[in-house]
């Protein structure tokens, strides 16, 4: 048997993991080489002193609507004029626009600020600018723009406002927008300027200055108001439904004969859900008698499976924008270059609410197929009556049929107006990648043959990024823009040049952005920045993605990117080779057409080649496996390269795994001991293994100069040769380790212990020898806890000895029984029976007495 000295001294406690990086390597070479969400721009911005409302562009200059001032800006977003809109002073006897100064002192009169709910160009009479504002029960303002001065807003500015004579019907066609929100849409038809407006009402609008809901008005020949065609050129909620039955204006536009406007409402008046309409009527029809409603659903599927399928519905639209497709996505679409596409944003909502959650998705529909939808659906009779502008039980809505074609806009003696119960449903344009953000605008645009959308976030991010049916597209630009939400009011500019930007808004500032995007030094690898669409002008310029114009020097490319090593995994292999080598880092296979492709890829490893394994490669990860070193008598560094021979990493090297020492010598049969392998170069190569005999040992940890392992069973008691085995490598140690006959516990003395412990308790039996470190495991049932100890041999093999644990702080009250068990290495011995007891109490001696007894003194002590 083998002297007990061949046990190590002490504990040694390894925190090393059991591999160098989890098979999942190259993640940080992956996150060092995508695009950078944190760059920053300086682009030309302009900051008003309260937040901003509208913007409309016109000769190069810039119209800003905000609360209390209209500002305009050159194209570089300075201002050149501001002219003050508010705050205003109202009074119930001041009619709108008039000046209610001599009232200022009254108790009913009220400074409110002027928010600007409505900025419109319109170039029919004048060149002028109307601006509808919050106050003076929503009527507008028309400033004259000065063909010489464009600046100048303020020297002629007309309030229209008409007061109403007597007999006139009270409809205040002069109150245009309200304060809870609104849309309006200026169309030019058989020289008139007509106004259709969406306005959110509540009970709150009184007679005599009425807001409706919806409506036709026409500007006057005199322009000092407007004028409804007849006392049928709106529809109103029914007074009853005005506060439980809200409708949010979105967007408004025109297509060839029709108007549109885009709402979130209930689904119906009894539910609390909301959704997404789509309304149209005639821009001829200034009844509204052509006026139809259809649900408007942007849904994103996922196959999970072969047959089930997973639908989510966006039902809140917060932003919309219509344009032209460009010529790829038409030709997925089957549209033409001058058809009209409808794009818009959409969120989910919270529960029977329209507040939107941090979740969206983008869908696009021809306003042709929108058309031929309403005409489907009307054919089909699928369809019910507006029962929020006529009721339930109107005779409007009672056995009505709907048999008009409503493909035409022709003036005839019958209305259809009515509610289509089927929605019209599209797919979210970028499945899902938007599903953890509020996207809050949107606006598109033309490039080449590709059409860009231009998003923003809830967060204050802008973003663009391809639009495609085909293929999967993701943001090519992506920064912050502002800490405030971006606004859906958008302006686009000059889509088709160079020079074209967008207008965009977030708070009270106003950025310009360029459409071939703010810059290129986002994108952090060389594929990303080539493979960007052509229109940014982006190349590789030495380390970063530049335009030509910003490379210093002439190493500017759009063709080609050498690949980059960014780590090495692992560092040395041994000499023996075939370790699987990974190579972290970015640009690998790159192909101008977005494919990775190995086919001219070609690593070497001190002039060898390291055979390539393609279908574990990707664009960030190179899989080989190592060649032997062409001299094994020393450790040899080699560089590594990647393509066309050029060296890319110097930090590899093949190395000569030694064994130096294993600790312990021997343990149980039954296996568990903990065996310590010592050397140099252990963590070395891919894959490591520790044989005992010729079973694996169960590794626990792995350093460059330790390996420990689990040794496990053996049937026959005896010694056993341990190798290590790297990859192609074998490594012997000179020394065995020996299995002995597990131990067995056959008594233990005492069978108790004092409460605070301390107690040295002698195990018997026999093979107690064959483990360097027994442990005493002490089971307390009332606490449900184990309490372990380590135990120490005496010079018998068949005694060891420990102390027991104090078990005060548990405040138990003794005597009480536990169990206690012995630990060897992988054998575990019986249960024997364990008590606690009080702890001893020694009491002081009584003063000691003294008694004569004859000539004797005797000291009495008790």
């Amino acid at each position: 048997m083998k002297p007990f000295a061949a046990c190590p001294s002490g504990f040694i406690v390894f925190l090393f993991a059991l591999l160098q990086r989890s098979h999942g390597q190259c993640k940080e070479a992956a996150k060092k080489s995508e695009m950078n969400l944190n760059v920053k721009y300086d682009l030309p911005n302009f900051i008003a002193e309260t937040p901003i409302q509208n913007v409309v562009l016109y000769k190069h200059h810039v119209y800003i609507g905000a609360v209390n001032k209209i500002y305009v800006l050159n194209e570089t977003l300075h201002n050149i004029s501001v002219y003050k809109t508010g705050p205003v002073l109202e009074n119930p006897d001041c009619a709108p626009c008039e000046d209610c100064k001599d009232k200022a002192n009254l108790s009913n009169s009220v400074w409110r600020d002027n928010v600007n709910m409505a900025l419109i160009l319109e170039t029919y009479y004048d060149d002028q600018l109307i601006s509808c504002g919050s106050v003076s029960t929503g009527v507008c303002h028309r400033h004259i723009i000065h063909p010489d001065n464009p600046a100048d807003i303020g020297s002629e500015v007309h309030c229209m406002y008409s007061a109403r004579v007597d007999g006139e019907a009270d409809n205040c066609p002069d109150c245009v927008v309200s304060t809870l929100g609104t849309k309006v849409l200026v169309t030019e038809k058989d020289r008139f300027v007509n106004f259709f407006v969406g306005n959110t009402v509540a009970s709150t609008f009184q007679p005599p200055h009425v807001l409706h809901s919806i409506s036709v008005r026409r500007l006057k020949e005199t322009q000092d108001g407007f004028e409804f065609l007849t006392d049928q050129s709106y529809i109103d909620i029914l007074p009853q439904f005005r506060d439980s039955y809200p409708i949010r204006y979105v967007h408004a536009f025109e297509n060839d004969h029709f108007v549109y406007f885009l709402t979130v409402q209930r689904e119906s008046l009894d539910s609390q859900a909301f959704h997404t309409r789509i309304i149209r009527f005639c821009t001829l029809d200034s009844e509204m008698r052509s006026y139809m409603e259809m649900p408007l659903e942007c849904i994103f599927t996922e196959k999970r499976r072969k047959r089930s399928i997973r639908k989510e519905v966006f039902n809140i639209l917060q932003a919309a924008y219509v344009s032209k497709p460009g010529a790829a996505l038409a030709y997925e679409m089957g549209l033409g270059l001058n058809d009209d596409i409808l794009y818009g944003v959409f969120a989910q909502s919270k529960p029977d609410s329209s507040e939107p959650i941090n979740r969206s998705a983008v869908c696009a529909v021809s306003v042709r197929t929108i058309n031929e939808f309403f005409n489907k659906i009307v054919d089909k009779q699928n369809m019910k009556c507006l029962q929020h502008f006529y009721g339930k039980e109107s005779k409007y809505c009672l056995n009505r049929a709907f048999s008009r074609n409503a493909s035409y806009c022709r003036a005839q003696d019958d209305e259809y107006r009515l509610e289509v119960t089927t929605p019209l449903q599209r797919v979210d344009l970028f499945m899902g990648q938007f599903n953890s953000v509020l996207l809050t605008s949107i606006s598109v645009f033309t490039k080449g043959n590709l059409t860009v959308a231009n998003l923003g976030t809830s967060e204050g991010r802008f973003m663009q990024i391809v639009v495609s049916r085909s293929e999967l597209t993701t943001p090519h630009v992506s920064f912050q823009l502002d800490s405030h939400p971006v606004s859906p009011q958008v302006v686009v500019e000059n889509s088709l040049a160079d020079d074209g930007y967008t207008l965009v808004v977030t708070g009270k500032k106003v950025t310009k952005i360029p459409l071939q995007g703010p810059g290129c030094h986002h994108f952090g690898s060389c594929s990303q920045c080539l493979l960007a669409p052509s229109f940014m002008q982006c190349g590789w310029c030495s380390q970063w993605c530049l335009r030509s114009s910003e490379c210093p020097d002439s190493t500017w490319t759009q063709d080609n990117c050498l690949p980059r090593v960014f780590e090495i995994l692992p560092s040395s292999a041994p000499l023996e080779g075939g370790t699987k080598l990974t190579l972290c880092g970015w640009d690998f296979g790159f192909s101008k057409n977005n494919r990775f492709e190995l086919k001219n890829t070609v690593v070497h490893i001190g002039g060898q080649i390291c055979a390539l394994e393609a279908k574990s490669s990707n664009k960030n990860k190179l899989e080989c496996t190592v060649p032997a070193a062409k001299n094994p008598s020393f450790n040899i560094s080699s560089s590594v390269s990647v393509g066309h021979g050029k060296t890319l990493f110097n930090t590899f090297s093949y190395v000569n795994p030694v064994i130096t020492s294993i600790s312990p010598t021997y343990g149980p049969k039954s296996g568990g001991t903990l065996l310590t392998v010592a050397g140099k170069y252990l963590n070395s190569g891919k894959s490591r293994r520790i044989f005992v005999g010729e079973k694996l040992c169960t590794l626990k940890s792995i350093s460059a100069s330790t390996m420990e392992c689990y040794t496990p069973a053996q049937r026959i008691p005896q010694e056993y040769r341990v190798k290590v085995g790297i990859d192609e490598a074998i490594r012997d140690a000179s020394s065995h380790f020996t299995y002995r006959e597990d131990p067995v516990v056959l008594k233990i003395h005492p069978a108790k212990s004092f409460l605070s412990g301390g107690s040295t308790i002698t195990a018997q039996g026999i093979n107690l020898n064959s483990v360097c470190f027994p442990q005493m495991v002490i089971t307390v049932p009332k606490l449900g806890m184990n309490f372990s100890v380590a135990c120490n041999h005496r010079s018998s093999s068949e005694i060891i000895c420990c102390t027991t644990p104090s078990l005060k702080a548990f405040n138990l009250q003794p005597p009480f029984v536990t169990k206690v068990f012995f630990i060897f290495d992988g054998v575990s011995s019986l249960y024997f029976d364990f008590d606690y007891v009080n702890n001893p109490v020694f009491k002081h001696f009584e003063k000691p007495v003294f008694i004569s007894r004859g000539n004797q003194n005797v000291l009495e002590i008790k």
